[in-house]
Formats: C-alpha cells, sequence, structure tokens
C-alpha cells in the first residue's frame, strides 16, 4: 500500500467512525499508549476486548490510547505503522499494547515492531515497553516471550487500571526496574524473569524464576461484570458486524467441553444483570437497528428467555454470537424470527454420539433435530452445523455415523415442508490447546485431515450438504503456536525473515526442529509443560482426570450456581483476597 493510499484509508475510516462514550484521545498526559491490533482495521474493530481496554485506558486523566493496526484494510502489505487518531509512529508512544486474539497473527507482531523500526526482541530495546493480552496468550504466553516485554494473563479491564498506576510511579526508572516494579501486579508476567532449560528432545526440563515478583503467575478475572460495559465503544461500517451494537452479556462457560480453552480459561462463568442488559440494549438501538449478544453460550444465559421477550416488547431485533441446540426454546427463537434470522447457527462438534461424550459436548442427536424443527416452526429454514474433525478416540466409524446422520437431517428439513432451505456444515481440525484435558495430545496428521475432509465432501455434497473447511496447513501452523515453547517463537522469527511463504513454514527449523513437529508432538502427563508457570486456578490433576474420563466416554456435569466442587475452582477463587 502506498502512503497516498494508506493516507486516504485512514482519512476515510476517521470521518465513518462515531464515538458513543466519551473518552479522551487528543491532549497531553503523563503516559501514551498505542494499543495495537495484529491485524487489520476491519478485523481489530470486531473485537470487543479491544473496545474495551481502549475505552479503560482513555477514561484515565493520566493515559491517552491511540489505535494502531497492521493495515487500515484487507491489504496487509502496509509498512505504515502509525497510530489512527495522532498518525503517530508506534514506537513513540510509552507503551506498545497488544491485542492478541489468535495464534495465527504471532507473526503480525513481529512485523508491525520491525516495520516500526522497534527491535522484535525484549532484550535488544530499551524503550517502548511492549505489552500483550487477549485470550491467545492468557491460555500460553511462550511462543511470544522472545518479543514481549510483559503480558497480561486473563481478563484486563482491571488490570489495566493497576498497571499504569504503577508504571506512573516507575516510568523514569531503567527497564529492568521498570518491569520489575509491573511483575509484582498479580497477573503480569515478564518472561525475561524466568529462565527456561530444554532437553535434546526440545521438552522442558526446568523452569527458574530469577526475580522477588511472583514465582507463579496468576490469572485474572473480573468477579463482577456489571461494574464494566464491554461494548463496542466506536462505531463504524468497516467492520464484520457493522450493522450492529454489540455488547458482552455474560463471560466464561461451565458446560466443561474439553477440547475448548475458553471454557476453562475464562472459567468462572459470569452473568450481566437482566436491568443492564436491557439498559444496556436501549442505549445500544438508539445507534444500531439490530443488537448483538456476545457470551459463549448466549442461549446458557439464565435471563435468556425474558430478555429475548422484553426485546421484543421493545422493537429492539438481536443477533446471537452462539447457540447450544439443547437449550433453545421458543421465546428466543421466536425472538431471533422476530429480529430477521435466517439461519440456526449450532455446534454438535462430533460427528457421532460416542464421540460428543469424550468431549462433554452433552448435545445429541434429537438435540438437533428439535432445533431444526423449531427452527422452521419460526420461518428459519437455514441450517449451519460445526464440526471438528481429527478428535480424540475418532475412527472411520465416526465419520460414517456423521453422515448418516446429515443425510437423515436434510431429508428430515424437506418433510417439515422447507423446500428452499440450505443446509452448510463448517468442518475445523482439531488443534489441542492448553489448559484442556486434551492438552498433551498431538494434532492429527494432515494427510489423514484431509482425506477425512474429501470424505465428507464426496458424501455430503451429491445430497446437497455444502461443506465448507478450514485449511489443515493453517490449522498446523496454529496448533504448533498454541502448546508452543520459546523455541517456537524463534522459529516463528526465522519464519519471517524468510518471507513468510509456504516453503518458509515448512522449510525452516530451529534446532533441529520444525512447525511440523511442534504441532504433532506429544508431552507425556509427567512433562512439564511450556505453560506449566501459568496458574488459571485449576490443577494439573483435574485435568488428568477429565482425560481420564474423556477416554473412558464418561461425563462431567456442568458448573452450577450451587458451587458444585467438581473442578474446585470456585472453592479457590472464594479464598482470593
Amino acid at each position: 500500500m502506498t502512503a497516498k493510499k494508506y493516507a486516504e484509508n485512514k482519512r476515510k475510516l476517521l470521518s465513518n467512525e462515531t464515538f458513543l462514550s466519551p473518552v479522551k484521545t487528543i491532549g497531553s498526559v503523563p503516559i501514551n499508549v498505542s494499543l495495537v491490533f495484529p491485524n487489520t482495521y476491519n478485523m481489530g474493530m470486531s473485537n470487543l476486548g479491544f473496545h474495551s481496554i481502549y475505552y479503560q485506558i482513555n477514561s484515565r486523566d493520566d493515559a491517552l490510547c491511540h489505535r494502531a493496526f497492521l493495515s487500515t484494510s484487507n491489504n496487509v502489505s502496509t509498512n505504515n505503522i502509525n497510530t489512527l487518531e495522532a498518525d503517530k509512529p508506534i514506537s513513540e508512544y510509552d507503551i506498545v499494547g497488544f491485542s492478541v486474539s489468535f495464534e495465527l497473527d504471532y507473526i503480525n507482531i513481529i512485523k508491525i515492531l520491525e516495520s516500526a523500526h522497534i527491535s522484535a526482541f525484549s532484550q535488544n530495546r530499551n524503550r517502548p515497553l511492549v505489552m500483550a493480552g487477549g485470550p491467545a496468550v492468557t491460555f500460553n504466553p511462550e511462543p511470544l516471550a522472545p518479543f514481549i516485554d510483559f503480558f497480561v494473563i486473563g481478563e484486563g479491564e482491571e488490570v489495566i487500571h493497576e498497571i499504569i498506576d504503577q508504571y506512573n510511579k516507575v516510568q523514569n526508572k531503567d527497564k529492568l526496574d521498570i518491569l520489575q516494579a509491573l511483575s509484582q501486579i498479580k497477573g503480569v508476567y515478564v518472561p525475561a524473569f524466568y529462565k527456561i532449560a530444554y532437553d535434546k528432545k526440545g521438552k522442558v526440563t526446568d523452569v527458574k524464576h530469577e526475580s522477588t515478583g511472583n514465582s507463579t503467575i496468576s490469572k485474572r478475572w473480573v468477579r463482577d461484570l456489571n461494574k464494566y460495559n464491554t461494548e463496542t465503544v466506536i462505531l463504524t461500517p468497516y467492520t464484520e458486524f457493522k450493522d450492529m451494537f454489540l455488547m458482552e452479556i455474560s463471560r466464561g462457560c461451565g458446560r466443561n467441553c474439553r477440547f475448548c480453552m475458553a471454557g476453562y480459561c475464562y472459567r468462572v462463568p459470569r452473568y450481566r444483570s437482566l436491568d443492564m442488559v436491557l439498559e444496556r440494549a436501549q442505549f445500544g438501538s438508539k445507534y444500531k437497528d439490530k443488537i448483538g449478544l456476545v457470551g459463549a453460550a448466549v442461549s446458557d444465559y439464565p435471563y435468556i428467555d425474558e430478555l429475548a421477550e422484553k426485546l421484543m416488547q421493545n422493537n429492539i431485533k438481536f443477533s446471537v454470537s452462539s447457540l447450544r441446540a439443547d437449550t433453545l426454546r421458543e421465546p428466543l427463537m421466536s425472538g431471533l424470527a422476530f429480529s430477521g434470522h435466517k439461519t440456526l447457527t449450532i455446534a454438535p462438534e462430533a460427528g457421532s454420539e460416542k464421540l460428543r461424550k469424550v468431549i462433554n459436548k452433552g448435545i445429541t442427536d434429537k438435540h438437533v433435530i428439535n432445533s431444526v424443527k423449531l427452527a422452521r416452526k419460526f420461518g428459519i429454514n437455514n441450517v449451519k452445523l460445526y464440526y471438528i474433525i481429527g478428535l480424540p478416540e475418532e475412527t472411520e466409524d465416526d465419520l460414517k455415523e456423521m453422515v448418516e446422520f446429515l443425510t437423515f437431517l436434510r431429508g428430515y428439513m424437506k418433510n417439515l415442508g422447507n423446500k428452499t432451505g440450505t443446509m452448510t456444515i463448517s468442518v475445523n481440525p482439531f488443534i489441542p490447546k492448553p489448559f484442556t484435558p486434551f492438552q498433551w495430545l498431538g494434532m492429527e496428521p494432515i494427510k489423514l485431515l484431509n482425506d477425512k475432509i474429501n470424505f465428507l465432501q464426496n458424501r455430503l455434497r451429491p445430497i446437497g450438504i455444502k461443506v465448507i473447511f478450514e485449511s489443515p496447513r493453517l490449522s498446523e501452523i496454529q496448533s504448533a503456536l498454541a502448546r508452543g515453547d520459546r523455541q517456537t517463537g524463534l522459529l516463528l522469527y526465522d519464519i519471517y525473515k524468510k518471507g513468510v511463504t509456504t516453503s518458509a513454514y515448512k522449510k525452516s527449523e530451529i534446532e533441529g526442529k520444525s512447525i511440523s513437529y511442534y504441532a504433532h508432538r506429544q508431552f507425556d502427563l509427567e512433562d512439564i509443560l511450556p505453560w506449566s508457570h501459568i496458574d488459571i486456578g485449576l490443577k494439573k490433576e483435574y485435568f488428568i482426570s477429565e482425560y481420564n474420563l474423556a477416554l473412558q466416554g464418561k461425563s462431567t456435569a456442568r458448573c452450577t450456581d450451587e458451587k458444585c466442587r467438581v473442578c474446585k475452582i470456585c472453592k479457590n477463587k472464594e479464598n482470593e483476597v
């Protein structure tokens, strides 16, 4: 992208933005932060976490936050890494903060730093300080450890204020002293204070803490969501959700799906009050015709039926980020139909009843059938289903059962009188994640995954079922980074220097280990995992127990308001000061 084209894009974006909250974006303050989303403007401005931290920093009298992106358009070839508000290089800010949601964006962080003439490696730079937070780095910051000065582990709305308070006190000291002060804050991880040893096979043999700060980094979490409005702060037509005002109604999930990182890293499940949700929906409806309700499982929100009915009574249309087939009822479905929904989107995840027990999904074929029937009753004729392939214990019989069920479901839709409705399945390779019961497992080989995708396409497309899928090759990269370590970060830098091509990803190695090695390697249960010094509140023994239950096909009950004591995280949190 040329400088002229970049300037034109920037002017267009700014002229079309509407600020919904009174935030300070210009002026002279003690602490200046550039908040960077390591992908396009369109993706960054669709991210509620990005909006939330931007607002929290700008709500202070002593701090200022400006936004920057890898690109101001979907063309990611720009080298203009300046802030949107001030058109100033991010290198001129006190703190550069990255909001990281996706592993595939890790390499963009390296690109942004070097394009901004900031050394990519933490040990080679003094200022600015480089911070990173977000879902991806909460469960495993290690692949980015060579490049980041300090991480925020967990949820950021509260801890960002503690970071700024502390930085304000010590900002004139040497970098090492500043990092030492920041490391005293719960949830702040300074990788320079942790020395990691590896054996010849690349396994971690020792984690040595070399600081007066906390030796184990405990995840931060917001106990009372009602204290914060996690919602759209800036409206823009250049996002995926341009027609909606987004607002979070719940955080965390207690369903115990064994493949799902978010279900463990954002536990305990929490819900905003119905009154607060309604009040914010009324606010958002002044600006947009539709409200986007965001949560790990929106249909699990305790007041979802009443919320749907009240939104309809107030003529407020809404959309949802996720649904579960076993919690869909008429009030919610009626509200979705009222809001103009044309597609029912649910996630059976696994292709067979057996596999759904392995992953503890808690959804049956009957739940899916009843959901399709209910959707049809309210005129929602299209169906989209999300599936994962390559799950632990998956066999050819599971895929055949999946095809048989989908074939039946396609016919069932027609028998309901739904002659024009479409059926789409989205297929994604299983990627083992840290802090899940499957964290010790490697990803399935790419060839086998491709064979499974071809099998599904050949069986389902002829009967009118559209099959879309994520590339197993991209999933392999994601898998390597999800469970990687600091050596993986060095490998990523080598790939970046070679040009970020398919060939570079295939051929690059660090001490004889490639992306393929990190993606498919398996850990032993007694191994020190790269993320073992991060504490999300759940014990290793709990994950081992869940892994064994998975192999037995046994279920685990969902989290309840009665504090079930299955994972004991609620008890542990009660004892926190």
